[in-house]
């Protein structure tokens, strides 16, 4: 886990995980990682708790989901559908999907926790509400030479 750093937000959230008809909270850190800091080189949620990253297959990983809006954040689905991830936050830099807008996002695994990207006009929005709500612009992402 990486925690807390420059260009990262913390978003107060409820996590769950639903599987096989029943949920369980997550106790986990939500963050709003600007792209230009911190090495984000595009705007992306950061969710972070032990073991997490097993979902998809462990650090380093990665798989394609649907991401859904919801009335009090988004929901995101694997393709097979065996599992749901809900993220529920009051805040609103969290709602970047209206609720029932769906579209792809890229759910990878690292140490500690996911990060979850979404696609382009998506993460574009995020960081417009990242800059509106809590003051942080992104930067140009610096090439790794």
């Amino acid at each position: 886990m990486t925690g807390p750093g420059p260009g990262k937000i913390r978003v107060e959230a409820r996590l769950q995980l639903c599987d096989n008809g029943s949920c369980r909270e997550l106790d986990a850190a939500v963050y709003i990682h600007v792209r230009g800091w911190s090495r984000a080189r595009v705007t992306h949620l950061d969710v972070e708790a032990p073991r997490l990253e097993d979902l998809v297959g462990g650090a380093g990983r990665g798989i394609y989901v649907r991401v859904v809006g919801a009335p009090r954040g988004i929901i995101v689905v694997p393709e097979g559908g065996e599992w749901r991830l809900v993220i529920e936050s009051s805040d609103p830099t969290l709602h970047v999907l209206s609720v029932g807008e769906s579209c792809i996002g890229f759910l990878g695994g690292k140490r500690g926790g996911i990060f979850l990207g979404l696609q382009s006009p998506y993460h574009k929005r995020l960081e417009r509400l990242a800059e509106e709500h809590h003051g942080v612009a992104p930067r140009a992402a610096r090439r790794r030479s």
